[in-house]
């Protein structure tokens, strides 16, 4: 991409080279010869144009694969089903806080506004908000029989909230390509280490350590 970059550059050159001999042969009365150079100047802006295009294709393929992590669970067993959970937050300034969970396995669940490619080029990632943690139970039957444990982890937004804009709005706002709630779960083992992370595609989960692989086998 970087070559593409460095072409457009010299393109870019190029048309204010045409531009400025174009203005000069219409100064000197010289029409055919300032036609000839602004068709000149035509060819090489078409050609800056579709690499251009070229690079933003590509830029924003890399930006859909981009990742970053948002938290760190370490689960901590309590007792039979009953589970401490830490969750570091990548982009929170406190340190860690904590959840106790009733079941098998914890589930996290987020609202997340997918952008356009063209928004995708300005530098605009995926756009999440983490809604709640849950604990879930392998048997379902027991499941029916016990309170679920719930904790929110929603803020309230600041300035325009783009979720609820969005489905005020529905297919109005074109940058924004789509919008859904995605959850994500695993086992609880004592001492497993997992970590969330966001793409493009949503909610991703890690291994960290050997408790953890072992729980997703």
């Amino acid at each position: 991409m970087d070559s593409l970059l460095v072409i457009s550059g010299i393109l870019a050159l190029i048309i204010l080279a045409v531009g400025w001999r174009f203005v000069h042969q219409i100064k000197r009365k010289r029409l055919l010869s300032g036609l000839l150079w602004s068709m000149q100047g035509v060819i090489v802006l078409s050609a800056f144009i579709i690499t251009l295009l070229v690079y933003s294709n590509l830029h924003t393929y890399q930006r859909l694969t981009y990742e970053a992590p948002i938290a760190d669970i370490y689960v901590h067993q309590l007792s039979s089903q009953k589970f401490q959970l830490s969750l570091s937050f990548s982009n929170a300034d406190n340190d860690q806080q904590y959840y106790v969970l009733q079941g098998d396995q914890w589930q996290l669940d987020a609202r997340i506004l997918k952008w356009s490619g063209w928004a995708n080029l300005l530098g605009l990632d995926s756009y999440y908000q983490l809604d709640r943690l849950s604990g879930r139970y392998d048997d379902v039957t027991q499941a029916r029989q016990q309170f679920p444990s719930i904790h929110d982890l929603s803020t309230e937004a600041r300035g325009v909230d783009l979720w609820k804009l969005k489905k005020l709005l529905q297919t109005k706002m074109s940058f924004v390509d789509t919008f859904f709630g995605q959850g994500v779960f695993m086992p609880m083992l004592d001492g497993a280490h997992y970590q969330v992370s966001i793409g493009q595609g949503g909610l991703l989960v890690r291994a960290m350590n050997d408790v953890a692989k072992a729980s997703m086998l």
